[in-house]
């Protein structure tokens, strides 16, 4: 178990290394949502919510970070394990005598290593540039949500990663299956609204507004995200179900 664990670590460290090293990598998993925070913030700065005194950067901070998780966690990460399949890495990597455990611990790893990174710089530029911080006493609910989010959604890329035919498909896929959820859930707009009632429902039904809603509420004082929690639980062992299932070292 030991040996594994320190195998386990140094994977995750070349991992990292490898992901910094690959320009598209980091430019569309870290540099990405900090860039969409930056443009859309500047341009809902000074504006509020509707019939409230809760500026808009309040609520769209904590949105870009839960954007930021699924980009990581999901996106990345599903994609990463669906081009190693296809260009028969993950077949190679049965041959030698690292254990698939470690490996894998190795890519998760690495996955909570760049979550961390992305969050705390998003959390870090949407206070300095537009005074969005989480409430008092709401730091340890805000840690929770966040490794809570991680692992649902990197449960949830790699099970997303078996369905997935090919390399040249695994962006493409991987982001058409969140991106269209999270524009209509208000992650990019906080006073979006107006959505027919039973669009409204389906989008609720998914992860992606979930974790929103849960990390909002650690900015601005909202109602209680009880089913949000429990939706994020539910989406956490689908997708650990789906990906222990599914999950093939070859294409």
């Amino acid at each position: 178990m030991t040996r594994s664990v320190r195998l386990a670590v140094r994977q995750a460290l070349l991992e990292q290394r490898s992901f910094w090293r690959s320009a598209e990598y980091a430019l569309f998993t870290f540099g990405f949502p900090l860039m969409i925070l930056l443009l859309i913030g500047a341009a809902n700065a000074g504006s509020h919510l509707p019939g409230t005194a809760i500026p808009n950067t309040t609520v769209f901070v904590p949105g870009i970070l839960a954007f930021g998780v699924i980009v990581a966690a999901y996106a990345n990460l599903g994609t990463k394990v669906a081009v190693l399949r296809h260009d028969g890495v993950l077949k190679r990597i049965r041959t030698t005598p690292l254990p698939s455990g470690a490996y894998i611990g190795g890519l998760l790893a690495s996955t909570a290593a760049t979550v961390i990174l992305l969050a705390a710089a998003t959390g870090l530029i949407g206070w300095l540039a537009f005074g969005a911080e989480p409430r008092a006493g709401e730091l340890l609910a805000l840690a929770s949500t966040l490794i809570l989010g991680t692992v649902c959604f990197a449960a949830l890329g790699l099970a997303i990663s078996s369905v997935i035919s090919s390399a040249e498909s695994a962006g493409p896929v991987t982001y058409a299956s969140f991106l269209p959820i999270a524009i209509i859930s208000g992650v990019f707009d906080p006073t979006f609204s107006g959505l027919p009632g039973w669009l409204s429902r389906l989008v609720a039904a998914f992860p992606v507004k979930a974790l929103a809603g849960v990390l909002q509420n650690t900015y601005a004082v909202r109602p209680f995200p009880a089913w949000d929690l429990v939706n994020l639980g539910l989406w956490t062992v689908a997708g650990t179900a789906v990906a222990v299932w599914r999950f093939r070292w070859h294409s």
